[in-house]
Order: C-alpha cells, then sequence, then structure tokens
C-alpha cells in the first residue's frame, strides 16, 4: 500500500513496483489526473489521508482484509517553500494522518512500514562536521519538525511491526522535478537581467539523490526485510554535496554552449534585494520564489556519512546518478521537449495548491446512497407515476434496486474520479440494454431526469456543501445529462440501423 501515489516519487515507485507487487495506490488526485497508465496490479483509491473517516474506511472496506498487505509505504506529505509557518495543513497532513496511518497498520498483518522522512530534519552541521543515520533530529522549521514527530511516532508503532525511515536527500528526476532547481535553471538559463547574478561564493551546498536511486532503496529494504532489524533510519543521498555554483557553470555550459560567469555579490546585499522583492510581490499578488529565511544558508555545505546505510543492505546511489552527471539529461530534456520539461515541473510547482472539492462532494454522496436509491425507488414505484414508468414499474423490486444502485454508483464514480465521460459510457450501454428489452426512450430519460433531480435537491440542501452548488450542478446534472444525450443518439442509431435491415 502506497500513500501519496499521484506524488513525484510515488508515480516512480508504481512503475518500479507494479510488475512485482500488487499495489493499493492512495491519492488526492486521479490516476488520470497523475499521468499513471492502468495496470492489472494497480488499484487506485482516490483518498485524503486527512480524512479520518474515509482513510479508515479504506483501510477496513476498500482493500479487504482477504488482501495481504505485506508493505506500507508512506509517502504522503505536505511542504510549503513560502512562509515558513507551521499551520494546520502541516499537522493533519504530516503529524495527526501519519500517526492514524500507523494505528491503521496495526490491523494487518503487514511485513514492514516504510516512512519517508527528510535529511533536513537535522540542521546543517557546523563547519567541518557532517550528519549520519544517528545525528539529533534539531531542525525547527515546520516540515524538519513534522518529519521529526513522523519518526517518533515510526519508532513508537516499530513495537508492533517492523519499521523503516528513509531520510532523502534533494530528490531529482532526469527532467528537474524539484522546485528549487526548476527556479534556479529558469533564472540562471534566460535573458533576464539577474542571470548571473550569484549570493556568496558558492552558493549553498546540498546532497541531492536521483529519483532511480529512491525507487532502488525502497526495493532492496523490501527484499531484505526478513534480515533487518524491527527499527532502523538509513540515508538516502550521495555523501559529497553539490554547490548551486557548480551547477550554474554545468547547466549554462550544456545550454548556451560556453560557461556562463557568475556576478557574485555580498550576502547582505542579497538580503535586501529579497526582503524587496518579496515586498512588492505582496503588493501586485505574486510573490517570487525567494524568502528570506533561504538567505540563511546561502553557502551552508551539507555534508553527509551513509556508512551505515551502505554497509547494512549493501546499497548505494550510483556515480552515474550523481547530479553533475545527470543534469546533462535535465538540459537535454530542456531543449529537446520544453513544453513537457515544464509541464512535469509545474505539476510538481502545484501538487498542493489545487484543492479537490469533489472528494468532500463524493464522500457526502457516499454517505447518503441508500437514502437516496430508496428514494429514486419510491418515486419511480409511485401509483401516480404508473403511465411515465410502465417498465420500471413490472420489475422485480430486487431488480429495480439494482438498476437504481447502478445508476448511483456511475455518478458517484463519474464525482470521485472527476471524469463525466463514465456517464456518457453509461448512457451508451444502458440504451442498448433497454432497447433490446422495449423499453422507450421517453421513460428511460424520464426516470434518469428524476433521479437527477431528486439526486441534486438533497445535495443542494446539504449544509456540508453550501459553497458546491456549482460544482453539484457540473458534475451530478451535466453528467446526468450527457448520459441523457447519449441514450437519445444510441436510440437513433439503433433504430436507422434496425429500420435498414427490415
Amino acid at each position: 500500500m502506497l500513500t501519496g501515489a499521484s506524488g513525484f516519487i510515488g508515480r516512480h515507485l508504481i512503475e518500479a513496483l507494479q510488475e512485482q507487487f500488487t499495489i493499493f495506490a492512495l491519492a488526492r488526485r486521479t490516476q488520470k489526473e497523475a499521468g499513471i497508465s492502468s495496470h492489472p496490479n494497480l488499484h487506485w483509491i482516490l483518498v485524503d489521508i486527512t480524512d479520518e473517516e474515509e482513510l479508515t474506511r479504506t483501510f477496513s472496506e476498500t482493500i479487504p482484509s482477504q488482501h495481504q498487505v505485506d508493505y506500507v509505504v508512506h509517502l504522503a506529505a505536505y511542504y510549503d517553500f513560502g512562509d515558513q509557518v507551521y499551520n494546520d495543513t502541516y499537522e493533519q497532513t504530516n503529524v495527526v494522518a501519519t500517526h492514524r496511518i500507523l494505528e491503521l497498520c496495526q490491523q494487518r498483518d503487514i511485513k514492514r512500514f516504510i516512512f519517508t522522512s527528510s535529511l533536513v530534519a537535522s540542521e546543517f552541521p557546523a563547519p567541518g562536521d557532517l550528519v549520519y543515520e544517528k545525528s539529533p533530529l534539531n531542525a525547527d522549521f515546520p516540515y524538519a519538525i513534522t518529519k521529526q514527530k513522523g519518526e517518533a511516532f515510526t519508532r513508537e508503532f516499530s513495537e508492533f511491526f517492523p519499521c523503516t525511515v528513509l531520510r532523502l536527500a534533494a530528490v531529482y528526476s532526469d527532467w528537474c522535478e524539484y522546485e528549487p532547481m526548476y527556479y534556479f535553471l529558469k533564472t540562471w538559463l534566460s535573458n533576464r537581467w539577474d542571470a548571473r547574478i550569484f549570493v556568496g561564493h558558492r552558493g549553498m551546498s546540498i546532497p541531492y539523490v536521483h529519483i532511480s536511486c529512491v525507487t532502488g532503496i525502497i526495493r532492496a529494504i523490501m527484499e531484505k526485510t526478513d534480515e533487518m532489524k524491527q527499527f532502523d533510519v538509513f540515508l538516502v543521498s550521495h555523501d559529497k554535496p553539490t554547490s548551486l555554483l557548480d551547477l550554474f557553470h554545468a547547466a549554462t555550459r550544456l545550454y548556451l554552449g560556453e560557461q556562463r560567469e557568475a556576478i557574485h555579490f555580498p550576502i547582505w546585499i542579497a538580503k535586501m534585494g529579497v526582503f524587496m522583492r518579496d515586498m512588492v510581490g505582496r503588493l501586485i499578488g505574486n510573490r517570487p520564489f525567494e524568502q528570506m529565511w533561504m538567505t540563511n544558508y546561502i553557502d551552508k555545505e551539507f555534508h553527509t556519512d551513509c556508512t551505515y546505510t551502505r554497509e547494512t543492505i549493501g546499497w548505494e546511489p550510483r556515480d552515474r546518478y550523481r547530479i553533475e552527471h545527470r543534469i546533462l539529461y535535465m538540459i537535454e530534456n530542456l531543449k529537446s521537449v520544453p513544453e513537457e520539461w515544464h509541464r512535469k515541473n509545474l505539476a510538481r510547482v502545484m501538487r498542493f495548491r489545487t484543492q479537490r472539492p469533489t472528494l468532500t462532494l463524493a464522500q457526502q454522496m457516499h454517505f447518503l446512497r441508500n437514502e437516496l436509491v430508496d428514494e429514486i425507488l419510491g418515486y419511480l414505484t409511485a401509483p401516480e407515476n404508473k403511465t411515465i414508468f410502465p417498465y420500471y414499474q413490472q420489475l422485480e423490486p430486487e431488480r429495480l434496486r439494482y438498476y437504481s444502485d447502478r445508476l448511483y454508483g456511475n455518478l458517484f464514480t463519474s464525482v470521485r474520479h472527476g471524469d463525466r465521460s463514465v456517464m456518457i459510457g453509461f448512457g451508451h450501454d444502458l440504451a442498448k440494454a433497454r432497447y433490446e428489452e422495449g423499453v422507450h426512450v421517453t421513460e428511460l430519460c424520464a426516470a434518469l431526469n428524476a433521479s437527477c433531480s431528486i439526486i441534486t435537491h438533497r445535495l443542494y440542501d446539504d449544509p456540508r456543501l453550501e459553497s458546491m452548488k456549482l460544482l453539484v450542478h457540473d458534475y451530478i446534472t451535466l453528467s446526468i445529462q450527457l448520459a441523457i444525450d447519449e441514450i437519445e443518439d444510441t436510440y437513433e442509431e439503433l433504430d436507422r440501423i434496425n429500420g435498414c435491415i427490415t
């Protein structure tokens, strides 16, 4: 079971493991939105992990107990490169949800729980020092604090099942897909006035790790889980950090054909510049990526020693996946397919800025399902509607309930996955089946319109959906109208075919 399945690491991990494992992928976005292809071993579950009731239902109902869950990989987390303020999203997503998932894992006989933490849970080491697996977790900004809490929970629950913590370096791909690097490259490779401005001597130096190395260590842990401790911490990183100045030189040389020389600015001037640009950005409603807190890390170096990880697992990131080598692929992808390069990076930048109100709507539809199906049945079988629904009134009650529940189920799926095409396919199949039974198109469409009216009025009156009436219209009324249009088109086509045969 994989949380955060639609995220950057999740997408790559699915691709790496789906031939070997059955994967229950938990995500806030649909499979289609995440750009993940269907696979017989992949079961996509749309759920917001901050929703306690929905998450519990996922563990107890959506993934039936007969499915043995061997490994739980918890990737889902929130991070914001903007103002470093500990808000409720950090608390609910990274802390409360993590603890809840660990509690729910006690209901399953899992082989190992893998929690993805971060190297930045530790503060930058002092000059000449380094960070290793047992280094103190002493960073004090919001994301680091939540990862420290998550690690503490994981250690606590290792009493009940084996647990592993992975502290990741800055994860990137051959398409970049690391937000700070994306903004740096956009600036360095542009004709902007600040394209050559560089703050400090070498800029910040941090360790990076390629996404292939991340999926590799997770696979290695699964393969060796029986040999591993009940609880352990590993660093997923190269030991040597890479400076921004080195990346600036490499990127400009590969993109422009010649290396740009940086114009170095003192740190105190940079701080003034960042402050002024942020003030202007606040006024015009478009704040820059650079924030004041970032200036605290200029010229700092984050050295690591991953000896314990290498010796324990027998795994280490390959040299050919060092960012100094992979930046060639990054730049080549940017030059060859710039639209796709920017699309991939912007998708990661926007991952937490896109709200999913359809999840709330789908949740309410789930709660009301039996009530609304009963109400639809009552209307279709009411004596006063006998002339409108002669076909439905002569059906056995069980069969009529099945038909009504199937309509509701397809509508629910359409809302949950944000895909109205579900209802078009449903309308086509429904029309063919009823045409063969001799049901008049008018009765069929009237039944769908009545169902639409019952469902939408109930949802309009729901106080929890007070601000979502337009959404109800878009995903209920319009979806059913699409189904009705498809029914009418299918009936006309079948009439034409049968007329030609006659």
